[in-house]
Order: structure tokens, then C-alpha cells, then sequence
């Protein structure tokens, strides 16, 4: 009889405080020995809910992924030794969100039980985490356990992939601009203004109650109709200019980045 080879998972838990923010109390030990564990706060995203868990891809560097299958409950009280149903921060009940980070396919399959495991294997970090209330309280590494196989399904909501820059899709659509690129592109339009290559203003077309209508260029002060073309070289010199600024603020870019 064949059997499958169980899922290695990694589990983390976030929560807050009375007085501490949001935090991330425990995560992956590989996360936590590279520096890592913060992309966290990032992916989990989604709204309290006890019928349903979220599944979400975290993809970086190129091919590599991670699959972060989570819950968004609130933080019961008798899990932190206090009376009542719910622990509470200030009038507002506190929120924990608490998974699995799974390093390579397949996914986990998302029963109660799973969840059951991580409760049980972070309860005592976060207890401990909500009793001392600071923002030094250090983040917990685990180490990964074998997912159940079998057990009481979740309901699953898969939300959009969590796109990092340097990832195949951030790469073929094309990144945001950085600043300097921005700041590159914007000195690079000046210049182009400056050499003469680009006219401040085009004929063009403009929007109204009676439809489009044409834009007329402006006219050049004193009435006349603009300065004289530049001549045949004069043109030439300054398309010269312009391509080797280019190069040099494509250079610049490129070294800043």
C-alpha cells in the first residue's frame, strides 16, 4: 500500500496586545535565521472569520514561492488566562491570525485539525506575548511539523498572490518607477526642453459641451508667429546632446539602482 509523503509546514502566529501593536509573536525558523519573517504582516490579509481560512501565495525571487495557509479568528480569553469569551484590547476584541507557511508543493490539505496543531504549538508564546506586553518581546522560531493528512475540512478562500519585486510576474509586467528613476526621467524632459527638442505646447484636442474642438499653438509673444527653425547643423548638434545625455542618465539609473 502506497502513502503519500506528508507535508512539511512551518507554523506563525500574529497578535496584539493591550498596549502593544500588532505583532508577529511566532514564524518559520528558516524565516526568522534569514531576517525574513516580517513578509507576514504583508500577506495576511483578510477579515476575522470562524467558517473559513485564506490561502495565499508569497512569491519572490524568480520561481521560488511560499504558500501561507491562515486563519483570522479573535484571541479567546481563556487563552491567555483571563475570564470572560474574548481577550480584549481597550473596547475592541483582539484579532490573531495564526497558519502554516508551506516552502514547496503540494499545499496542505486545511482541516480543523491542522489548525488545532498550530493553536496548540504556539499558544504558549502567544500567552506569553499578550502577559508581557512590550514591543521587545522577542519573535518565537518553530521548526516544521508533518501536516495532517486527513481530518475535518475548511472552507478555503484563495486570495490574489502576493507579488514581490523581483518575481517573474513583477518582471514581465514591469516594475513602478523607483524615485530616481522618476527624478532620472523628469531631468532628462528637462533637458530635452532645454535643447529645443520638444515644443511646449502641440495642437491637439480639448473636451467640451459642444464636443472636440482643435487646440491652436500658442502664439509667440509680441505677436509674431514663433521663433525661425534652427538651422540644419544647429539641430543636429543638439540631437547629438541629447542622445549622450541619455546614455549618461541611463548609466546613472542603472548605477543607482
Amino acid at each position: 500500500m502506497n502513502h503519500s509523503t506528508p507535508v512539511q509546514v512551518w507554523p506563525f502566529a500574529l497578535t496584539r496586545s493591550v498596549n502593544t501593536g500588532f505583532r508577529i509573536v511566532a514564524a518559520p525558523d528558516f524565516l526568522v535565521d534569514e531576517g525574513r519573517y516580517s513578509l507576514l504582516h504583508d500577506v495576511t490579509a483578510g477579515d476575522p472569520t470562524d467558517d473559513a481560512v485564506y490561502r495565499r501565495e508569497y512569491r519572490v525571487r524568480g520561481s521560488e514561492s511560499l504558500c501561507l495557509l491562515y486563519r483570522v479568528v479573535y484571541l479567546k480569553a481563556s487563552d491567555v488566562g483571563l475570564d470572560g469569551e474574548y481577550a480584549m484590547s481597550g473596547p475592541r476584541r483582539t484579532p490573531l491570525i495564526e497558519g502554516v507557511v508551506c516552502r514547496t508543493p503540494p499545499k496542505p490539505a486545511a482541516t480543523q485539525e491542522l489548525f488545532a496543531e498550530v493553536h496548540r504549538r504556539c499558544a504558549a508564546d502567544v500567552r506569553a506575548f499578550f502577559e508581557a506586553d512590550t514591543t521587545t518581546h522577542p519573535v518565537s522560531p518553530f521548526p516544521s511539523f508533518d501536516a495532517p493528512e486527513t481530518g475535518e475540512s475548511v472552507r478555503v478562500v484563495d486570495l490574489d498572490p502576493y507579488l514581490t519585486e523581483g518575481s517573474t510576474e513583477t518582471a514581465r509586467e514591469g516594475r513602478r518607477p523607483t524615485r530616481i528613476r522618476r527624478l532620472a526621467t523628469a531631468a532628462l524632459s528637462a533637458v530635452l526642453s532645454a535643447l529645443g527638442l520638444r515644443p511646449g505646447r502641440q495642437a491637439g484636442t480639448v473636451s467640451g459641451e459642444g464636443g472636440q474642438g482643435v487646440v491652436p499653438p500658442e502664439p509667440a509673444r509680441g505677436g509674431g508667429t514663433g521663433h525661425p527653425a534652427p538651422s540644419r547643423p544647429r539641430r543636429l548638434a543638439r540631437a547629438a546632446g541629447a542622445i549622450v545625455l541619455t546614455v549618461l542618465v541611463i548609466l546613472v539609473v542603472r548605477k543607482l539602482k
